[in-house]
């Protein structure tokens, strides 16, 4: 006390002005920088883009949210990587291990990743909670910069008209309303008509002896693309594949946590489609063109023939909120009343309705 005492009455510190004083001690004092350096930001943007610098990252849940996290090692391997070239690589070059680690201080200290452990475990996720220390390669940091916000932004953008235009059906033309509908029709259709065979059938192939066998056993599938839940016709549904990185404590703990549930008599098999752990290093053979937009098109293209023979596309099927039926009469001739027939008499010659009336010659004057 009596130290800090002498500091505050020395002459250097009652010599300055209050400005002086607050400079002083924000320069001391660590911190946030008041404007962001644009070449820590490009490096940012540069991270944060999987598909060009490599840094995969794995989700979370800390304090109630679904966070992204990475192991401080990537984030080196990545800076150091081929990958790290450019404008980038030129504004902020990185030659060791040691600048690499440097840099990730830098971004530590100023807030765009904060350090973070592990706590518990839920179904394929981690739960981590807020950790102090300096920046090292066998930690784990959280992202909270977020990447240029350009993106979410259209995306708002496009569902916010998206549901002004759905909101604005009754203005619609005419000709879209007739196709939005003639599209659900056939793809309600189809994909109902399909779901019924496809249990009929797994019933059928239950009874006779080959349990398991689905068509399109991929339908349901979270982890497959739209055309990848239409492949292959028959079968068992595709194993699910993990891919196996630098999270190998998330593995250890499966590991005990399995053994222990085998010790204890507990059954593990509730999931008929089996686990699949891959390593990240190791390339899977994706087709270049995915056979299963052929059976997409073949499905729902005699879905539509369907509808059509059944007469789901006439115009007494079209419902009055997506158009009147004075409306569908311009296009569907069939639902025009019929024309009067002429009641004239065949010898008489027709007589023109726009004619001028006849003068009789009795009141000529």
């Amino acid at each position: 006390r009596l130290h800090a005492r002498v500091a505050l009455h020395s002459p250097s510190m009652s010599g300055r002005t209050p400005k002086m004083k607050k400079a002083a001690m924000a320069k001391a004092a660590p911190g946030p920088l008041k404007t962001e350096d644009p070449r820590i930001i490009s490096v940012l943007d540069w991270l944060r883009n999987e598909k060009t610098s490599g840094l995969k990252t794995k989700e979370a849940i800390q304090y109630e949210k679904r966070v992204e996290y990475f192991k401080g090692a990537k984030l080196v391997d990545a800076l150091l990587s081929p990958k790290y070239k450019g404008k980038v690589a030129a504004n902020t070059p990185i030659k060791s291990r040691a600048e690499a680690a440097k840099l990730g201080q830098e971004l530590l200290r100023l807030g765009y990743i904060h350090r973070s452990q592990r706590v518990a475990t839920h179904t394929r996720r981690w739960e981590l909670e807020f950790d102090s220390g300096p920046f090292e390669e066998e930690g784990l940091y959280t992202w909270v910069y977020e990447g240029s916000k350009t993106k979410l932004y259209l995306l708002c953008g496009s569902m916010l008209a998206g549901s002004l235009a759905l909101c604005m059906i009754q203005i619609w033309p005419l000709w879209l309303k007739i196709g939005v509908w003639w599209c659900s029709v056939t793809f309600l259709t189809t994909f109902g008509v399909l779901c019924v065979v496809r249990f009929v059938l797994f019933c059928l192939m239950w009874i006779i002896g080959f349990r398991g066998i689905w068509l399109f056993p991929n339908l349901f599938d979270d982890n497959q693309t739209f055309a990848g839940s239409f492949m292959p016709i028959f079968g068992k549904g595709d194993p699910i594949i993990i891919e196996e990185d630098s999270d190998e404590e998330y593995w250890e703990h499966q590991r005990k946590r399995s053994s222990a549930k085998k010790s204890s008599g507990g059954d593990d098999s509730k999931d008929d489609k089996k686990v699949k752990r891959v390593k990240s290093d190791e390339k899977r053979d994706e087709p270049t063109w995915q056979f299963g937009w052929i059976n997409i098109m073949i499905i729902f293209g005699i879905g539509a023939i369907a509808c059509v023979k059944m007469g789901f596309f006439d115009g007494e099927n079209v419902p009055d909120f997506v158009a009147k039926r004075d409306d569908l009469e311009y296009y569907f001739k069939s639902l025009a009343p019929p024309e009067p027939t002429n009641t004239t008499e065949s010898g008489e010659p027709e007589r023109d309705p726009f004619a001028a009336p006849e003068e009789e010659g009795g009141q000529r004057f």
